[in-house]
This record gives structure tokens, sequence and C-alpha cells, in this order.
């Protein structure tokens, strides 16, 4: 049997993780994996795989691939049909027998983490644990689930120290735990509680040779990296002590922040560590109904006492339960008062799998059908109040998050009430312009601030990040 995985990344700079753990895992000569972007024209990913000449062609699918995963796969069954085209992934593990039923070329869906249900397969074929497929009938068979991997210290190191070394400016990502402490009623890690480790040693043992051979980014998908505190810590010493460039990306309870977590951090060098903070709502109502513990005080102590020491994204999410408009703008000011480097502000997502998605009719939930699943209204907020949302999202995208625009926005927030009044007036003005509908470069970013603020010391300001920040030797006309 020859088997091809295959792997579609949302963008060039992202390596698969998936594929990598699992042909180092099943470590057979007949296993090889390929990477391509949703970004491809099909027809050049359809060629690609043909010509490798698969037996069995398994795809990792997400909500931002699967359509591009369908479309490639139909293709794949009509031009070699004898091909075996199986899935795997979040996006199918749930509803498996729907996916199988709506996709007659799909033959087979690994369900859950993959590792041992792969080898199987290639030992036995499709009918073992794990794996819903169509038997010689047709009618589609669902085996028993396979229980997670216990111990992953079985589970060998996914990147070959050359492949560092000639992808070192790529985003690496990394798993040091599976499973997660927590249940939030939106996310899918919800769904596996469990929560294991790999060995410390080993862990620092693989890290370290991303720094060896100094890769640029490093992400960890742990979901909760400091749900052990002990562990966490002294995985940031060690880190924060090795002579590299790396910087290493945590997703992070910020309210399970210790002292000496704290001093890990403080003690590290210059753009070491890249921190990812859940807040997602400030309204205890809400929190309290996804199932979600965070205390928001004991964020806010956290992100003010690291604010010199590691950039930090902090995360909203629009559209959760009893999170109206005006609950929403207060979060987002709440969350803006604390200064991080970057506000992410997400929309949600009703993911197959989670609790929330199946009690969706108790909040009155309208959400889109295909993926990504995302909320269109529910009984709290609107269709129109979210598309605001959207419009106040890419204001803060563009302008505050990019940075640049650091000290223009400091002077202008003086003549506003609240971080959100400004940020909406910009984009009520964008609006008015029909800029929304423009591509604009960050020159005319620039611009259209000067126009916004017909101020001459505000123009002194955006001056000044102007000049610090680019490298356009001329002076733009706004600045004359």
């Amino acid at each position: 049997m020859k088997i091809l995985l295959s792997a579609v990344n949302s963008g060039y700079i992202h390596t698969a993780l998936a594929v990598r753990a699992l042909s180092a895992y099943v470590c057979s000569d007949s296993v090889s994996f390929m990477e391509f972007t949703i970004n491809e024209r099909v027809s050049d990913v359809v060629r690609s795989i043909y010509e490798y000449g698969a037996d069995t062609v398994i795809f990792s699918c997400y909500i931002w691939n699967i359509e591009f995963v369908i479309k490639t796969a139909s293709i794949i069954k009509k031009i070699a049909p004898d091909t075996v085209i199986v899935f795997g992934g979040p996006e199918v593990s749930y509803d498996s027998v729907m996916y199988m039923e709506k996709y007659p070329f799909v033959d087979a869906i690994i369900r859950g983490e993959g590792e041992e249900t792969l080898k199987e397969i290639i030992e036995k074929g499709l009918d073992v644990s794990g794996v819903t497929y169509r038997n010689e009938n047709g009618s589609i068979v669902k085996n028993e689930s396979r229980m997670p991997v216990c111990d992953l210290d079985t589970l060998p190191f996914p990147y070959s120290e050359q492949e560092i070394e000639e992808n070192k400016d790529k985003l690496f990502y990394y798993e040091s735990s599976r499973g997660c402490p927590f249940s939030c009623s939106y996310c899918l890690s919800s769904t596996v509680r469990n929560v294991r480790f790999k060995s410390i040693d080993i862990v620092k043992r693989e890290l370290a040779l991303f720094a060896k051979h100094g890769a640029r980014v490093v992400k960890l998908t742990d979901r909760t990296f400091n749900a052990d505190r002990k562990r966490a810590a002294e995985l940031i010493e060690f880190l924060a002590s090795l002579e590299c460039r790396t910087q290493f990306h945590f997703e992070i309870a910020a309210d399970l922040i210790n002292e000496r977590i704290l001093e890990a951090f403080r003690n590290a060098p210059e753009d070491r560590f890249l921190l990812e903070i859940g807040v997602q709502s400030t309204n205890d109502r809400t929190i309290a109904a996804i199932d979600r513990k965070t205390d928001f005080k004991r964020i806010a102590e956290a992100v003010k006492a690291l604010k010199e020491s590691v950039h930090m994204h902090l995360d909203l999410i629009a559209g959760l339960p009893y999170e109206d408009y005006d609950s929403f703008v207060k979060s987002f000011n709440d969350t803006m008062a604390l200064k991080p480097d970057v506000l992410q502000l997400g929309f949600l997502k009703l993911l197959r799998g989670t609790k929330m998605r199946d009690e969706s009719d108790l909040h009155g939930y309208i959400y889109s059908d295909t993926p990504p699943y995302e909320v269109l209204g529910n009984d709290y907020i609107s269709y129109d109040e979210l598309i605001h949302l959207k419009d106040i999202e890419y204001i803060v995208e563009r302008y505050y998050n990019d940075s640049v625009f650091r000290n223009s926005l400091e002077y202008m927030s003086r003549f506003y009430t609240s971080p959100y009044d400004m940020y909406d007036n910009i984009a009520e003005y964008f609006k008015k312009k029909g800029y929304f509908a423009l591509g604009i470069s960050q020159s005319k970013l620039y611009s259209i601030l000067a126009e916004f603020v017909p101020d001459e010391r505000f123009k002194d300001y955006l001056k000044l990040d102007y000049f610090i920040n680019t490298h356009n030797p001329s002076t733009p006309v706004w600045a004359l």
C-alpha cells in the first residue's frame, strides 16, 4: 500500500504538524506526505497528488480547508477511481457518517487522534477502531472509537534537523501536551478532557533542536500551556536560557500565572516569548454560560505585570451567550484598557462536536451551514450589530494591531471617552467614504487618518509614526 498524507495549509509560512506526526509515528517507506496551501489552484494540487500515484490519499481536514479538500478529493476520485480517499481531522471526526453519506467519493474517515489508527490501517485495512468506512456492499460502518494516545513519549519528534534548517523562516508547530483541563462549550478541546503531557526532558531536548537550527517561530499547540504551573515555569526558564533567535508562542491561562512564571518571563530575552491569552468576554454571566473558568481581575493583574517583558495577544469573541452589543463594547474597552500588543477580535463559530452547537437552540443561534459555521446572530446580538463589529475588527487590525500608529492613536484617544468610541468613529468614516470596499495600502492608511483628524498637532504625531515605521524617503502630501 502506497499512502500519501496530504496537508492543505492556510499559508505558505505554515508547516503541517498532523501529517508529520503521522508519518513519523508509522515510520514506513510506504507513507509519505505533501503540503499545499488554500491559495494554490485546485487543479495544480490534483495534478501533484495524481502524479505521485498513491493507492490511498489521506487528507487532514479543518474548518478553513475542508471546502478545498472536498473539491480536490472529488476530482482525484474521478480521474483515479481506484484511489482510496480517506479524511481525518477535527472537522470530520464528529459527523463522520454524515460526511460519508454526503460525499460518496470518501471511502473512510479516521476519527480522533490518528497515529495508532493509521498504523493499524497499514497492517489490517480500514476495518479497525477509530475508523468509519464503506464496506464492499457500499454500506457505511462506524467502528468503535479509539482511546487517545496515553503515553505521549511514544510519539517521535515530527521534524528532521535538516528540515528545520531548510525551513527555519517558516512557522513550526509543536505539541508538548494533548487535551485541556477546561470545558469551554465552544471549543473542541473540551471534548478531550484528560490532559496528557510529554516528559519534560524530552520536550526540552526537542524544543532545543528548533533553537539550535535557528527556527524563527515555534508555536506550541498545547491548549493551556500552564495547566501544570510547575512544569510550565521550568520550561519557560529553560527556553529563556537558550542562546538563539527563536520565538516561542504559547496559549496560556493568564489567571493561572504564578510568581515563578512571572519571574521566568521577566528574566527572558526580549522577543523570546509571545503569549496568547483568551479573555473572550468580561461579562460574568457570559463566562459562566460557556463553562469557562476565568477571573478577569487576575488576568488584568498578570497582563500588567508582564507588559514590559513579553509580547501579548488578547482574544475576544463576539456572539457569545448573554453578550449583547453593549456588553461586548464593555468587554472591548475592559480589554483594550490593558494595552495588549494585539487585540484579536474573533467571531463565534459553532463547531461540530461542541456543546454550544448541540445547545444552539437555547440561545436562538443562527449560523452558517457551511464551514467555518460562523454565528450570524442570536437572542442577544443581531446580524447588523455583528457586521458592524466586523468593521471594528478591520480598523483595529489595520491601525492598532499593526503597531505603526501607536503615537497617533495615543494622542487621538485623548478626545474620546473610550477606546471603542474612537475605533467606532474611524469605522464610520471608512464606511462613509467607501474605504472598506477598497484595497488600502499602509501609506493610504496614514493619509486617511490625516484627513479624518484635521488637527496640526495630531499630524505631528502621525508624521512621527510615519517616519519611524516606513522606509519611504519622500514626504507624503498630507505631511508637507
